[in-house]
């Protein structure tokens, strides 16, 4: 009697273990996400190496299909509509992702990520509760925050010259802060929206000896030609601040930036708040990075004779 009694209870354990392990994530059907972007793009390329690799410590049983430098916007719209009927999340990354989802009520989560200011873009309202479907990430960095530096830098500026790509989602953006802040600061705005890199050098060309500081703005035209960029700025002795890290190493004297990777792995732990821990879309705010560093091309500061505060120095990336 014992022993039956005894093989009842064995039973009993075994199935409701059993039954508390097929609920439990693990032995669940596993959550299926789609990763995509449009066109090559480092800093996209560092946001999804910080997203794999977080989600791969937070929820390995996720299945991720990962849709990278696709041919164009078309492309990825196909990938898009076929994920919302097969996947349980998006994420489409890059500028003109959320752009493209400034048009879209997602039927399923959604979260953006790589892009500038998902407000000024028309993809979300409220960035601290978002509406409908969306969240995620962005590289924003507050315009009057980066002009704190840019003062603290270069305290006799007086005048600055953004340089960016035309047609571009960020341009706009860009443009619009850079030109508020120096109404704000009484600095005068000059800018160069240039189609390819002929248009670039040439309009830089055309300001050198005209402008205090020239502005690489977060667009891949200008972001991937300062190079091209640097016999104008020796002559004429201008120095490039960058509104992102990666020119810095290519000639930019100065660049204040979001992580990439940090955001990516901001981004893993929104959707597993999503897609995992059940809460609604509205209850994760669109995150920015609260720690954007500065960047210092030691070698720019040394060849155009600036003189950086000790204390920015100890605490910004110094490019060699």
């Amino acid at each position: 009697m014992n022993i039956n009694r005894t093989v009842r209870v064995v039973i009993i354990c075994v199935l409701a273990w059993t039954l508390g392990c097929m609920q439990s994530p693990v032995f669940a059907q596993a959550k299926k996400v789609t990763v995509l972007w449009e066109g090559k793009s480092a800093m996209t390329d560092a946001v999804a190496l910080g997203f794999l690799s977080q989600m791969k410590q937070l929820a390995p049983n996720v299945e991720i299909k990962l849709y990278r430098n696709l041919k164009d916007i078309q492309e990825a719209e196909k990938i898009y509509r076929e994920s919302e009927k097969n996947s349980d999340a998006i994420v489409f990354l890059r500028s003109s992702g959320a752009e493209f989802l400034a048009k879209e009520k997602p039927a399923i989560p959604t979260f953006v990520g790589g892009c500038n200011n998902p407000a000024e873009l028309g993809t979300i309202q409220n960035l601290n509760a978002p509406e409908g479907k969306i969240t995620g990430v962005t590289y924003f960095i507050p315009y009057d925050k980066r002009f704190q530096i840019i003062k603290t830098l270069f305290p006799g500026v007086k005048s600055v010259a953004l340089l960016a790509e035309k047609g571009h989602p960020a341009t706009p953006i860009d443009q619009q802060g850079t030109r508020d802040q120096c109404k704000a600061l009484g600095l005068t705005y000059n800018e160069v929206i240039a189609s390819n890199l002929k248009e670039l050098v040439e309009g830089a060309k055309n300001l050198a000896g005209k402008v205090d500081l020239f502005i690489i703005s977060g667009t891949r035209l200008a972001m991937d030609n300062v190079v091209s960029l640097l016999p104008i700025v020796n002559a004429s002795n201008t120095p490039i601040f960058s509104y992102a890290d990666r020119p810095v190493k290519s000639g930019a004297v100065v660049g204040l930036a979001a992580g990439d990777v940090k955001l990516g792995r901001m981004l893993a732990e929104s959707l597993v708040d999503v897609l995992v821990q059940g809460k609604p879309v509205s209850a994760v705010p669109v995150k920015m990075d609260p720690s954007p560093r500065i960047n210092i091309n030691k070698a720019m500061m040394g060849s155009l004779g600036l003189k950086f505060p000790d204390a920015v120095l100890k605490e910004a990336v110094i490019v060699e």
